[in-house]
Formats: structure tokens, sequence, C-alpha cells
């Protein structure tokens, strides 16, 4: 064999490897990573972790925290229960979320709650009450802006 076909065959075959190689590089995808859970569903699971304690609570920026003293809220998916929040949390309702960014939710009852905060141990939730309420010779609920801050 002559020194220019031993040039040409080892070009050729240099050829077909590089062809074979973009082929099989191009021909192996990456393999996709699980699909990251969505906004909603990564607060739906912070919310539904735990039952969450009042720590405080301010209306129009005043403290307000003892006429919600003992309030707890425990989700689920759709639905939340309440202890010692009534009448602005009312015992059990439903609830969904009103944007995809998971900032607000909307109750049965037709309240809407801003999510201000949420992470693995505390939550801050605001939400516009519009009656002043009495019971039992005390104040159940005051009229205005409520922020509640709670606590796992």
């Amino acid at each position: 064999m002559t020194s220019k076909f031993k040039i040409s065959v080892l070009k050729l075959l240099l050829v077909i490897f590089s062809v074979s190689a973009l082929f099989f590089i191009s021909g192996c995808k990456k393999k996709e990573d699980d699909p990251k859970p969505s906004k909603q569903d990564e607060v739906t699971s912070v919310l539904t972790s735990a039952t969450w304690k009042v720590s405080s609570v301010t209306v129009d920026g005043v403290d307000k925290t003892e006429l919600y003293a003992g309030l707890t809220l425990r989700f689920t998916p759709t639905n939340y229960t309440s202890t010692n929040g009534v009448p602005v949390w009312p015992a059990t309702g439903a609830w969904s979320f009103t944007t995809e960014e998971a900032n607000a939710f909307q109750r049965s009852d037709g309240v809407l709650v801003e999510i201000i905060e949420v992470t693995a141990t505390s939550l801050k939730l605001k939400l516009d009450w519009d009656e002043t309420t009495l019971g039992s010779g005390r104040v159940g609920s005051v009229e205005g802006d409520h922020v509640f801050s709670f606590v796992k």
C-alpha cells in the first residue's frame, strides 16, 4: 500500500469515527431530574406539616394576641380546622390558593388570606376582618387588618 492510500484510509476512518461519535453523543439524552415541585406543592407541604400555634396577633398594628390565646390551625391539602379562633377563624372550612405563586388563599367563607411568610417553623398570615363581635362579656373579634404569626 502506498502512503497516500494509507493516509486516505486513516482520514476516512477518522471521519467515520467522528460522525459515529456525534450520533452517539446526540443520542444520549440527559436523564431528566425529577420535576421540581410547584410553589403551591411546596407551600402545601409546609402548611400541612404541623399544627400551627399562634405566637402573636396584631390588628391594624396593635397587639391583640390576648383575643386569640390558644389559637391553633391545622391544614390538610384542601381543608383546615382551628381551635379558639372563632369567629375570625371558623372551626372548619375549605381553602384553596388564589395564585400560582401560593402567596394567598381563599377560605370557603369567602375570606382572602395573604401568606406573608411560610417557613419550616413559622407562618405569618394576613386577612381583613370587617366586623367587631362581642361574646360572653368580652370582645370576640376586632375589625381591621389582622396579622397572625404562628409557630410549630
